[in-house]
């Protein structure tokens, strides 16, 4: 049977306009070429990477009860991901995040959060009934929701990994008990300690300062193509990242997170789990796209 991982997080539909610079002032721009609508959002890229690196997945989110939440879920469904815990909001609307896309990058993004910010309690105790094997969220939501989410999983005694995308300080996650394995990237590492990520002394300055916050039992630093820095209380190590270009990270750190999940609770190794999280990650990062970037189980291994 397939170890089950359960993520929590923002399920959007990102809305693609090319345009040749972004507005301020009031100033009208024109988009040219045609937009796009593609499915997006933290714990949907989470659940999606979880599910091709071999996992079954489940996603406890918040749509509108709309057209766009009824494509969104359908978007999921097709990816794998067992939408039963997605919860159809009857006043919110589906959450959006519209991409300025200037010929040499993003130019801005407009964020509307909508039925994302209606995450809640039952929402999340309904999705621990199905006993999952791994529970996975990040910062983006509601501090109440994510200290009941933590409560459930010493309740079932499940491993709890945290994302710590969406941290603003080191209120963000003082108090939270029941994290076992905490994974940051460098922008959110300085958020919650103040150190930069610029040499393996800071690094293992920063998992220091993260233990004195939280009883961790990992800690596993994103260092970008850097690769990445795991702790355990006594032992650390960089793994290298594989020696690929990269063209887009919109889903690249999500992917790490997801296909970690999956490999770590496949084997109980944060070690191996952070390898192939670093293989899934290059490979995302090297295509272009959200759903579409992120790479199978097959592909991992491949290039591993």
């Amino acid at each position: 049977m397939k170890n089950t991982i359960l993520s929590a997080g923002n399920a959007t539909m990102d809305v693609l306009l090319n345009v040749p610079f972004a507005p301020h002032d009031g100033r009208l721009v024109c988009s040219k070429d045609r937009y796009m609508f593609t499915p997006g959002g933290s714990g949907a890229y989470t659940a999606v990477a979880a599910k091709r690196a071999g996992a079954s997945s489940i996603l406890c989110s918040r749509v509108g009860e709309d057209e766009t939440g009824l494509r969104l879920i359908e978007h999921l469904r097709e990816a794998g991901v067992d939408v039963n815990c997605i919860t159809a909001d009857p006043k919110a609307q589906t959450a959006l995040e519209v991409y300025l896309l200037e010929e040499y990058g993003l130019g801005g993004k407009i964020s509307y959060a909508g039925a994302n910010a209606c995450l809640n309690c039952e929402n999340l105790e309904f999705a621990f009934s199905r006993y999952p094997d791994l529970f996975t969220t990040d910062l983006r939501i509601n501090r109440s929701v994510l200290k009941y989410a933590a409560e459930l999983t010493r309740i079932q005694s499940v491993p709890f990994v945290l994302d710590a995308s969406g941290a603003i300080d080191s209120g963000s996650i003082v108090g939270l008990m029941g994290v076992d394995i905490l994974v940051a990237n460098e922008e959110s590492v300085e958020k919650l300690t103040g150190v930069r990520l610029s040499t393996t002394d800071n690094c293992l300055r920063a998992c220091i300062a993260l233990c004195d916050m939280l009883p961790l039992k990992f800690v596993v630093l994103k260092l970008g193509d850097r690769g990445a820095y795991i702790y355990d209380g006594t032992y650390c190590e960089l793994l290298m990242s594989p020696n690929l270009q990269s063209v887009d990270t919109t889903a690249e750190h999500e992917c790490f997170v997801g296909t970690f999940c999956a490999h770590f609770i496949d084997n109980k190794d944060v070690y191996y789990a952070t390898k192939y999280a670093l293989a899934a990650s290059s490979i995302c990062a090297s295509r272009v796209g959200g759903f579409v970037s992120l790479p199978t189980d097959e592909d991992i291994r491949k290039l591993l």
